[in-house]
This record gives structure tokens, C-alpha cells and sequence, in this order.
């Protein structure tokens, strides 16, 4: 069974003992998945970006170099969802390049790298860059954990109905997605609710929206809102909301669609992503009053 995300807490307490035994090694293992999963999991990005850079001082000081390159991976996508890297970029008192070295990247390493690319293109709204990393990840069955999969599912599906909108890359095979997506995500559903309910729901809400079911998209929008909120992922909540406030401003209903951009707005802020809260103010400034 698939856990909550509340026991990402248990890596750090891996860290600590493997800290206190002085197996180094575990200790940055169990740090690198703490951050990893906590990225997934919605934590307030400014602390992880503090806890992180706490790590990577820790790690550079070890001379853990294939630890220090995931964890850095880990920081770019931080910092990308904080402010797209604008005043995150680099780490405090870390005197190296931004880059890590082709020698420190094994071929699991280049499997994170794609997810985590995915990740950041999606929340940056650049569809194509999303779908193509996804698509990358998705190439190499052995290499992509379980886990990673899922989450890069409910992205692949949702990305297909704004690359649809848009009306870029093969609608054909576009529309299958979101149902292929639904299809996986509700089995992972079936084992674990905590983690995957409001991920089902959303997929449903765009779906109804594409297919024009005003009334069964709003229903389960406001699902996908309220089990995000139960699951405390507050990032998803802002994610169902910004989506609300698109559906409702498709439809006309722009008095609804700022309530559901202000929502998000909210969501956002509690998150610590600057980005999300401009683009949210800036959605606002799109609506007519009604």
C-alpha cells in the first residue's frame, strides 16, 4: 500500500540516526527522499529551500558527490516554484558551479532529472516542455519508480487538456491521455485514498469541463477542492482552484472565476510560491466585472 505523505517524516528521522551513528551515507540517503517527497507533497517551499541548502552544505562537506547531485536537483525545482529561480537560484555559501558534473549522473539519476523537469515545466504553464519530459521519463519503464509515475500520470493528464486547448500536438492521441491517466490514478486511489482521491477528481472535473458538463465539472471541482484540503496537499487545493477559476471564466461566470483565482491565490501563498500568487493576481486583472 502507498502511504500518506505525513511519513516523510520518518527520513528524517533516518537522518538523524544515521547522523548520530556516523553512517553518513543512510543519513544523506534518508535526507535526499525527506526532500524529495516533501516537494511532492506540497511542504512550505521557503522552509524545504532552507532545510535543503542545511543538506547541501552537509553533503559538499562529506564530499557525497552522487547525493549532492539529486538533492541540487531537488533545490532547482524548489526554486523554480518559489519565483522560477529570479532570487533562489543559488544555494547560500555553496562556492561551485550550478551545475553538477555529466560524470556524477548515473542513469537513475537522468530518470529524476526528467521528472523533475516535468515538474517545473508544468507549474511554469509551458506545455510542450511538460509533455515531452513526461514522455521521456515514461520511455524507460525500469528506471522510473512507481511512485515517480503516478505523480508524473496526473500531470501528463491534466497538461493534455491545456495542450488541447491550445490546439498543439495530435488532438487524436491528446484525448486518450486524461483517460489513461484516470484509469491509473484510480487504481492508485483504491490504495491509498490520502494521496490520490483529489488527484482522480480533478482529472474528472477537466474532463467534464472538455466535454462541456458545466454542472458535473463544478461538482467535481469542488471535490477535488475539499480532499486536497482534507489531504493538507495545500498546493493541489490551489491547483483545483486555479482550474475552477479557468473553467468558470470558459464558461463566462467571471464574478466565480476571481473567487476561485482568489482561492488559489491563497493556496498559493501558504505554499510560498511567489509565481503562482503573480499569476493568479494576474488572472484577476483578466476578469471583467460581472
Amino acid at each position: 500500500m502507498i502511504r500518506p505523505f505525513i511519513k516523510v517524516r520518518l527520513f528524517l528521522q533516518g537522518f538523524e540516526f544515521g547522523v548520530a551513528s556516523g553512517d553518513t551515507v543512510s543519513a544523506f540517503l534518508n535526507a535526499a527522499v525527506y526532500i524529495r517527497f516533501s516537494i511532492i507533497g506540497g511542504s512550505r517551499l521557503p522552509d524545504l529551500l532552507r532545510e535543503t541548502d542545511k543538506y547541501l552544505s552537509l553533503v559538499g562537506h562529506h564530499n557525497h558527490t552522487m547525493t549532492r547531485a539529486y538533492i541540487w536537483t531537488f533545490r532547482q525545482t524548489i526554486s523554480t516554484l518559489i519565483d522560477k529561480g529570479n532570487n533562489t537560484g543559488r544555494p547560500m555559501n555553496d562556492g561551485e558551479s550550478s551545475g553538477i558534473a555529466d560524470s556524477t549522473y548515473d542513469g537513475r539519476h537522468s530518470e529524476t532529472d526528467n521528472f523533475h523537469k516535468a515538474v517545473q515545466s508544468f507549474w511554469l504553464g509551458y506545455n510542450e516542455r511538460c509533455h515531452h519530459y513526461v514522455e521521456k521519463l515514461f520511455d524507460n519503464n525500469n528506471k522510473c519508480g512507481r511512485f515517480h509515475r503516478l505523480i508524473a500520470t496526473f500531470y501528463y493528464g491534466l497538461n493534455a487538456f491545456s495542450l488541447l486547448r491550445k490546439g498543439q500536438l495530435a488532438a487524436s492521441r491528446l484525448k486518450q491521455l486524461p483517460l489513461e491517466a484516470l484509469t491509473v490514478l484510480k487504481d492508485a486511489e483504491a490504495l491509498s485514498k490520502w494521496n490520490f482521491r483529489n488527484k482522480v477528481f480533478l482529472l474528472e472535473a477537466e474532463l467534464q469541463s472538455h466535454r462541456g458538463n458545466k454542472d458535473e465539472a463544478r461538482t467535481a471541482y469542488a471535490a477535488a477542492i475539499t480532499s486536497a484540503r482534507a489531504s493538507r496537499f495545500i498546493h493541489e487545493q490551489g491547483l483545483a482552484c486555479e482550474c475552477a477559476g479557468f473553467h468558470c471564466k470558459r464558461v463566462g461566470d467571471h464574478n466565480q472565476a476571481r473567487d476561485f483565482f482568489n482561492q488559489a491565490k491563497i493556496c498559493y501563498n501558504q505554499w510560498g510560491s511567489s509565481m503562482k500568487v503573480d499569476f493568479c493576481n494576474r488572472q484577476m486583472k483578466t476578469l471583467k466585472n460581472g
